[in-house]
């Protein structure tokens, strides 16, 4: 459960630039409707939404109703509970929805992450220290490249200091995992592979981690978009 408040405005702002299709639930109806997120207001401390579809939804939606929205970002399931604080029905209905306090992040190790290029971490506790290259990285965690031999372990908590291109953060990690590198010798190095999940984020790591993710995710799909126009007839 996210309950960071910038964590909580990086993830709305990302799934409403994706337009991702977005489940509602009304308070008391069991029926699914849909809608999409419009805007973000960090002034109103709200988010814009839709009219629900079909209109029998939006018939049932008043100021002051529950709702609970389901959706999906990158393969992660993310839920949340919102409050209608006023409708606008002018033309295409819109929903003004009070900010949520937490997102339900259902975030897996086999879901989406931003893959990492030339990306550096240095992790650290009282009497040891390692560095690592970073494999891949999200919101929720991070995976890591560390020579062995090492000192970490799994279950373990370190300090992490993490470098992307739009500056460093530092947070507090929980290994998951460390799986042991399958180089055989005559190989000089071996790197293991270590799963890990962030503690508590700063706001300023996670706008930092939202940024280098959406600038990753743009730079795929211009090379998508390239190699496609090239394979055009």
């Amino acid at each position: 459960m996210l309950t960071d408040p910038d964590v909580i405005r990086v993830l709305l702002a990302r799934l409403i630039a994706a337009r991702a299709p977005v489940f509602a639930f009304v308070d008391g109806d069991e029926e699914r409707y849909t809608t999409t997120l419009l805007d973000l207001d960090t002034r109103l401390r709200a988010l814009i939404c839709d009219e629900l579809l079909p209109a029998r939804g939006h018939a049932r939606v008043r100021a002051g109703s529950a709702m609970k929205l389901s959706c999906r970002l990158d393969g992660v399931e993310i839920r949340f509970a919102v409050r209608v604080r006023a409708i606008d029905d002018g033309g295409i209905a819109a929903y003004l929805l009070d900010l949520p306090s937490s997102l339900d992040y259902r975030e897996h190790r086999r879901v989406y992450r931003a893959r990492a290029r030339n990306l550096r971490a240095r992790l650290s506790a009282a009497h040891a220290s390692a560095d690592a290259r970073v494999l891949d990285i999200s919101i929720g965690g991070l995976r890591l490249a560390v020579e062995a031999p090492h000192p970490i372990g799994a279950d373990q908590l370190w300090e992490c200091r993490v470098t992307l291109p739009n500056g460093a953060f530092d947070a507090e990690i929980a290994v998951v995992r460390v799986k042991p590198a399958r180089t055989q010798p005559p190989a000089k190095t071996r790197e293991d592979d270590v799963g890990a999940r962030f503690g508590a984020l700063s706001a300023e790591a996670a706008r930092r981690i939202g940024r280098y993710m959406a600038d990753t995710q743009r730079e795929s799909l211009r090379a998508r978009r390239i190699a496609s126009e090239r394979l055009a007839p």
